[in-house]
């Protein structure tokens, strides 16, 4: 199975020297760049999670790069290949469920194991409220997908439910 990560190709597309990038650092200012010239992404988070204009102002910029390069990564794959996935965090908030999708699996975990998730990333407690305040509630989320695979518990509990779930779909 080929599986694509948008937040990966949003890293990539913000890599230092990139056009996304220049243009982040003309909105944002250079406050933004680390010492090694790549996004300083902890400055830029503070940034946009505290204030909604500059993130819907990032989001202007990136989504619609990380939508094309999605885009060109679906159309490389290979037809004969009967499974592929694309991993998108932030699927109804930067309008990609739109795309001519076969399921949408919402992967959800209660609001304290996303906190705790978070804080092994490096995030305090506040930074990680903003962040997940910032995104649309689980509770919708679920509404809109196709399948929901509760992720509370145990690796080997998230891959039984994410076997089935793949199952069903492959059956439709």
């Amino acid at each position: 199975m080929s599986v694509c990560d948008a937040d990966d190709l949003a890293h990539d597309a913000m890599a230092p020297g990139s056009d996304l990038l220049g243009k982040i650092v003309s909105v944002f200012g250079r406050d933004v760049v680390g010492e090694a010239g790549g996004l300083d992404r902890v400055v830029l988070g503070r940034r946009v999670f505290a204030d909604e204009r500059e993130r819907e102002a990032l989001n202007r910029l990136v989504h619609p790069e990380v939508r094309r390069r999605c885009r060109e990564w679906v159309a490389r794959q290979d037809r004969a290949q009967r499974v592929a996935a694309v991993i998108v965090p932030l699927l109804y908030e930067a309008g990609f469920d739109d795309e001519p999708w076969q399921a949408v699996v919402c992967v959800t975990a209660s609001h304290e194991i996303q906190c705790a998730r978070l804080a092994q990333r490096g995030l305090g407690m506040r930074d990680a409220e903003m962040r997940i305040a910032s995104q649309m509630p689980v509770r919708e989320k679920e509404k809109l997908a196709d399948f929901v695979v509760v992720n509370n518990a145990s690796l080997e509990i998230l891959r039984r439910q994410v076997t089935k779930v793949l199952q069903r779909i492959l059956e439709a």
